[in-house]
């Protein structure tokens, strides 16, 4: 399968940000004997792919864990839902040579992901979103004019992605920790398809997304951290009573 010069760019800048990622972790493995730090992690995830047969409105959600501060490990469900109409030339389906018809897109996937950070700061941070999974492609073809029969086709597909993730987070406006809870994800990347049984439609393309996020990590600190403070207040008030 042939790339065009922008894929191909696309994948040597991701290329080169995993080698910095890659090298900054090598860094930090020298740190002897460090506790590993494991928080939940969730992340909406609406997908706009761009392939040759249009754009594809992809909804998914991902969840897993957030180890060391430093990478994510994860599993995700998507689900498209699309209809299109064509013209289609003569078969044992239509019995006319142009007759118009209805596809009915469905896509059911499920996803395994590696999310390394590259650069983590207090209100964004950016990382690589690494995939692949399993997937079925259920693909119903029906006659616009009812000439025909309705043709189904439920197919095996399996995918692998790469991204650029930004998360844009808020701070904690008048004080109120809750704030910094939400955010907005960017993400754009390329999805291509390692096996696919229906060759009648194209899956491989660019894809952009925008939803809201929510940092699960940020609310287990922040639980802990007044977990931490409650219980110093509670020793304190023993101190006193003891006296």
């Amino acid at each position: 399968m042939t790339r065009s010069p922008i894929v191909k760019r696309f994948f040597a800048v991701l290329s080169a940000l995993a080698l910095l990622q890659s090298a900054n972790a090598q860094d930090t493995t020298s740190i002897a004997h460090r506790a590993v730090s494991i928080k939940p992690t969730t992340d909406f995830d609406q997908r706009f792919y761009y392939t040759s047969g249009g754009c594809q409105n992809v909804w998914g959600y991902r969840g897993g864990i957030l180890i060391n501060d430093k990478y994510k490990l994860g599993i995700g469900g998507y689900f498209m839902n699309q209809y299109t109409e064509e013209g289609i030339a003569a078969t044992d389906f239509t019995r006319t040579t142009t007759d118009q018809v209805v596809v009915h897109k469905e896509l059911f996937l499920g996803t395994i992901y590696y999310e390394p950070y590259l650069l983590r700061r207090n209100l964004w941070e950016t990382s690589l979103v690494v995939e692949t999974g399993y997937g079925r492609t259920v693909n119903t073809v029906t006659s616009k004019s009812g000439n025909g029969a309705a043709d189904r086709q439920n197919t095996l597909l399996i995918p692998a992605g790469i991204g650029l993730s930004v998360n844009i987070k808020l701070p904690a406006f008048f004080k109120l920790q809750c704030f910094r809870w939400i955010g907005i994800n960017l993400m754009t990347g390329y999805r291509t398809v390692l096996y696919q049984q229906d060759k009648r439609y194209q899956y491989n393309g660019a894809y952009w997304s925008i939803s809201g996020a929510i940092f699960l990590d940020r609310v287990f600190d922040d639980f802990h951290a007044w977990k931490k403070q409650r219980d110093v207040v509670r020793e304190n008030k023993m101190i006193q009573l003891s006296y």
